[in-house]
């Protein structure tokens, strides 16, 4: 691995206030390979969760990668693989403090460290990302990535957080894309990318609550169409499309998305704590978000134009064939009518995917149902679905908080798959892939 040269001496180390400020790491000697390049985060003085990283590879491009660099404990983190040509342009990297949220007041502190860069052998094989909401962050199925479960706790009412830190997107150690294991190889994707293997680069922005706009270029905005943050599923990360990581390099883009624009999450609250909503209104939610994932799709292709996208459908909840009554929050014929509102939220993406140009050569939905089977929520395999669990009560964490409320106060891990859940959904995506041909 290469030390690095950095440009800084003559700023002062560590965080940074309102004045616009570009710290630059030059490479100490030129590189002409395939490069990893790594930054180093610090155990304070590094909030924010949008540093902007600009890659320099020498040939006077650049490419951007955006980070959530919230962390209290000093550790490595790869930007990407990247091909670095020697010549007369500059090799390196940039790291400005400022951010969309603003710097100074409104904007979180940047904190610049150390960064090092690691020639490899050849071009990785597999450039793979992950996107989407809680069912491709892992959401249920714990521990959390750092910084991805940080305070205050949100409110279930709004949806949202006055905090300046908080962010829920709850990116599990144990999510389905990491103990993926690739067609061809032997090892999964979360270890392959934990020893820097050469031949991978793995990335994730998945992010609890993702709507189809925190996930595309739009975020989360208000009535002026001014961007806005604290709210679910943006938090405060940047929209997943402008964080950077699909580029002309990606083969392979993993999803699941639509649920929360489709108010499914809404519905099974209600369902479970209230009144189901009515039929007719549930499936014109779901009708509703077409439009929205077919552009979503799109715009994936035209940022990774030579990467397979999988789309992911959702599972049904409950597992049916040995229903025992007390075995769920939920009464039979409620749990009948949401697995029925999840087939029929599997049918209309699978249309979405259809309406897309050219969808065949480089997309497909696959429906995830037959590798659920019996683990939903009260599965005869234990069940690789949460039911309804009460948020926690202690402080310390990005998950929903009730006070004072006389009724159950739902966790956000409600209604996910648990580890055994994402599991399945690991052997759903290599399956798919397998049908794929990737």
């Amino acid at each position: 691995m290469y030390d690095t040269a950095s440009d800084l001496s003559t700023q002062p180390p560590g965080a940074f206030g309102p004045m616009a400020i570009t710290g630059t790491w030059k490479l100490n000697q030129p590189v002409n390979a395939w490069t990893r390049v790594f930054v180093h985060l610090p155990d304070s003085g590094s909030q924010t969760q949008q540093a902007i990283y600009t890659v320099h590879p020498g040939d006077g491009t650049t490419e951007n990668r955006t980070l959530n660099v919230y962390a209290t404990s000093n550790r490595w983190v790869s930007l990407g693989v990247f091909d670095f040509t020697a010549g007369n342009s500059f090799q390196g990297l940039e790291l400005s403090n400022f951010t969309q949220d603003g710097i100074g007041v409104g904007g979180e502190d940047i904190a610049w460290d150390a960064a090092a860069f690691q020639p490899l052998p050849a071009k990785p094989t597999d450039f793979v990302v992950q996107m989407g909401d809680s069912y491709s962050s892992g959401e249920g199925a714990q521990p959390y990535l750092q910084g991805t479960d940080v305070g205050p706790y949100a409110d279930l009412g709004s949806q949202s957080s006055p905090g300046r830190s908080w962010n829920a997107c709850r990116r599990s150690q144990n999510s389905w894309i990491r103990q993926t294991t690739l067609p061809g190889r032997s090892t999964e994707i979360g270890q392959l990318a934990d020893t820097d293997d050469a031949t991978i680069d793995y990335h994730s922005t998945a992010c609890s609550g993702a709507y189809l706009a925190s996930i595309d270029s739009t975020g989360a905005t208000d009535t002026t169409n001014t961007r806005i943050w604290g709210h679910i599923g943006q938090h405060h990360e940047v929209p997943q499309l402008t964080a950077g990581f699909l580029d002309a390099n990606t083969t392979l883009v993993v999803l699941t998305a639509g649920g929360n624009d489709a108010g499914f999450s809404s519905t099974v609250q209600n369902c479970a704590l209230l009144d189901c909503p009515s039929d007719a209104s549930v499936k014109s939610n779901i009708d509703s978000i077409e439009g929205s994932l077919e552009t979503l799709l799109t715009h994936i292709h035209a940022k990774a134009k030579n990467a397979k996208v999988v789309l992911l459908g959702y599972p049904e909840l409950f597992d049916m064939t040995d229903y025992k009554v007390g075995c769920s929050v939920m009464t039979p014929p409620l749990a009948n009518e949401l697995n029925g509102w999840a087939d029929y939220m599997v049918s209309d993406e699978q249309q979405a995917v259809g309406q897309v140009p050219s969808a065949g050569s480089w997309l497909n939905f696959y429906d995830v149902s037959r590798e659920f089977g019996t683990f939903g929520v009260c599965g005869l395999n234990g069940g690789g679905i949460n039911d309804l669990v009460s948020a926690p009560s202690t402080t310390g964490g990005g998950d929903f908080s009730c006070p004072g409320s006389v009724k159950p106060c739902p966790s956000m891990e409600s209604y996910h798959p648990n580890n055994r859940g994402v599991q399945r959904y690991a052997v759903a995506l290599e399956n798919a892939l397998q049908v794929d041909n990737y």
